[in-house]
């Protein structure tokens, strides 16, 4: 009996040994929970001496079944497996979230948690191991039987090979006529430092693909919430001073020629960025007469099946599958089956771009010709990177600031546009502004004058 209780011991210090650094982490983390510990321990010690009891009285019990001990033995093995490695990150880039944090039992001043079971449970189920490998095993085995895949992040319809995201699906506050007038207040006051400035202001509103495919959305689609959408910025048109081009329509009726928006990714095409380019460009020439619009013939067009839409410009199986549905990364071959155009101008050799890193931002500087008139300051959401494949072709120099995504930066900060480039606009005194965003953002536009100094 007591070489049963030396070798439970000796188990049960062998798995905490295992699992101290990935589970328990008592040596990386200040805040280690004494009581938990001792719980583990007690249960460990417990289980493993079961163990011992079971394979000692192997041979003793003569109607004990051999199957049922080596099943039980392996299930309580088994049992170990999810703490074998615990994930220690903040984030799940696969799923473009934060992971949930460890809340202990017994908090810090001295209170005690009573919502340590449920915390416990959201902290262990984000972080066991193996953890990514079942939820794409799960898809995998979902993906020949179900039409529709639906993820925290995202809904995908296999017969269409479409994704739409539903972390960009407007709510009804934007949809609120009660929230049209601070933002159009906001709007016309960042349309008055414009004026002050000797500065033209353009807001470009660009729409998510589910709003341009809706056939495809069956029924993740709201064709009354997109009436209510389009209803609303058509009175913030009416309300505001400045220009404010809203591209539906048109992206709308060329997506009848070719898709304006892509499958697997959130973002406009290049084709669609083109016809945006084209519908800001006539409404800015309005103003200034002699700009020049560049044509679909100044540029060489490519087709290719995968996606670029974001910042470093390269090709992949499309951003919403990248950080929100990896196991369709997995399908790609199968998902990716649209050929889309892609613009490079005749003269981009001419064309001289750096990155700028101002304040931690994102952000490029293009100079393009000096027969040109015109400076021109793009400003907004990650729309803009599609746009700029052609906006620089029509001004001398071009300065593009991003406003989402900016390192170290929270989320509630990234439209304080005064409070973090008002300077900047003023050192670079643009003879335009652009303001491109999506009707998401429409809200964060009450944040532009926000702790202006």
């Amino acid at each position: 009996m007591k070489k049963r209780y030396f070798i439970a011991l000796g188990l049960t210090i062998g798995i905490l040994y295992f699992t101290h650094h990935t589970w328990l982490g008592y040596k990386k983390s200040p805040d280690f929970d004494y009581l938990l510990f001792i719980i583990i321990s007690t249960l460990g010690y417990m289980v493993c001496f079961k163990i011992t009891s079971y394979l000692a009285d192997f041979k003793t019990i003569k109607h004990q079944s051999r199957i049922e001990i080596l099943f039980l033995t392996a299930f309580f093995i088994m049992l170990f497996v999810p703490m074998s490695h615990i994930n220690q990150g903040k984030i799940a880039k696969s799923e473009n979230r934060k992971l949930a944090k460890w809340h202990p039992l017994i908090q810090k001043d001295g209170k005690i948690n009573f919502n340590f079971g449920k915390d416990y449970e959201n902290w262990f189920n984000d972080r066991f191991a193996l953890r990514k490998e079942l939820i794409d095993l799960n898809y995998i085995y979902k993906f020949p039987i179900n039409n529709k895949l639906e993820t925290e992040k995202m809904y995908y319809y296999k017969d269409s090979n479409v994704v739409f995201s539903k972390t960009h699906i407007p709510t009804e506050e934007i949809f609120s006529k009660e929230n049209i007038q601070p933002v159009a207040a906001e709007l016309n006051k960042l349309n008055d430092f414009c004026n002050k400035h000797n500065i033209k202001l353009y807001v470009l509103i660009v729409p998510y693909n589910q709003y341009i495919y809706q056939q495809y959305a069956k029924d993740f689609a709201n064709p009354e919430g997109l009436k209510k959408l389009n209803n609303n910025i058509k009175m913030l048109q009416e309300k505001s001073d400045a220009d404010i081009v809203y591209v539906y329509d048109d992206l709308k009726k060329a997506s009848e020629k070719d898709f304006v928006a892509f499958k697997t990714d959130h973002h406009w095409s290049e084709y669609g960025a083109f016809i945006g380019y084209q519908r800001i460009m006539k409404e800015i020439q309005k103003d200034f007469p002699d700009i020049k619009i560049a044509k679909e013939s100044d540029f060489q067009i490519t087709t290719s099946k995968k996606v670029r839409s974001d910042y470093d410009r390269k090709f992949h199986t499309g951003e919403t599958i990248i950080y929100n549905a990896p196991f369709l990364k997995l399908k790609s071959k199968r998902i990716l089956d649209t050929n889309y155009k892609y613009y490079t101008h005749k003269n981009n050799t001419k064309m001289k771009i750096s990155e700028q890193n101002i304040a931690g931002e994102w952000g490029k500087n293009y100079v393009y010709s000096n027969k040109y008139n015109y400076r021109l300051l793009e400003i907004g959401s990650s729309m803009n990177e599609n746009l700029l494949q052609f906006m620089p072709y029509s001004f001398k120099n071009t300065k593009y600031i991003r406003l989402n995504g900016v390192k170290d930066r929270k989320s509630k900060e990234e439209y304080k546009i005064m409070k973090y480039y008002k300077q900047e606009i003023l050192d670079y005194q643009p003879d335009i502004i652009i303001l491109c965003i999506t009707p998401i953002n429409l809200k964060r536009m009450k944040d532009i004058f926000v702790e202006d100094k």
